[in-house]
């Protein structure tokens, strides 16, 4: 039961997303690093299990370091307490570094392991939301768009998926042709749509 309804959650972000620019995918993975990241600042920074995958790392990779620091940055009521206990944990390593000793900082980041297992239930999740053929329908009308590297791995898990995706692409390229076009000042008149101003965006993130 409690699986189902999780599913039914999650399946209902997904509906919200397909409102929004981007991979829903790769916002859901990144949506559940930072909650990650918020909790242990929140009230995991104290717990040994929490200081160890840590100082295992050794500390966080350059990706997820920058998400911190983007993230305490945006919550300033985390304070900055938990984090300097969390390079507490690992300042022999950087006095070594600074001493010669090759040390992979990041190697092991716990954001990373965290972002892994993400992708893979958002994937599976995304996979069961577009064998539903209305849901399929609902995701090619929509302004979102599947990333590359997602893509990649759907198209072994559902027949349609390419031809979903082909056409998707095609509007959204047609949508970038119209902009370009009504911005020669001959065609300037002519209103410009979401998806043309969008057109760009959407390829960004595709590519991303």
């Amino acid at each position: 039961m409690k699986k189902e309804i999780e599913s039914g959650y999650l399946i209902g972000k997904i509906d919200e997303l397909l409102d929004k620019v981007g991979c829903p995918i790769c916002k859901l993975t990144v949506e559940s690093v930072d909650d990650n990241i918020d909790a242990l600042f929140y009230e995991n920074v104290n717990d040994p299990s929490e200081r160890k995958k840590f100082s295992s790392g050794p500390g966080f990779c350059p990706k997820h370091l920058k998400m911190v620091e983007d993230h305490l940055r945006a919550h300033p009521e985390l304070g900055i307490l938990g984090v300097s206990v969390l390079y507490g944990t690992i300042s022999d390593e950087i006095i070594h570094a600074l001493d010669g000793e090759s040390i992979n900082f990041g190697k092991n980041c716990q954001m990373c392991a965290v972002e892994r297992g993400a992708e893979r239930r958002y994937l599976d999740l995304f996979a069961q939301y577009i064998s539903n053929e209305e849901r399929l329908k609902r995701y090619e009308n929509s302004i979102s768009m599947v990333c590359l590297t997602h893509t990649n791995e759907l198209l072994n898990r559902n027949t349609n998926f390419k031809r979903v995706q082909i056409s998707k692409m095609e509007r959204v390229i047609n949508a970038l042709k119209e902009f370009i076009r009504k911005n020669d000042y001959r065609y300037s008149k002519e209103p410009i749509f979401v998806m043309e101003g969008e057109a760009w965006r959407i390829i960004s993130q595709f590519l991303s």
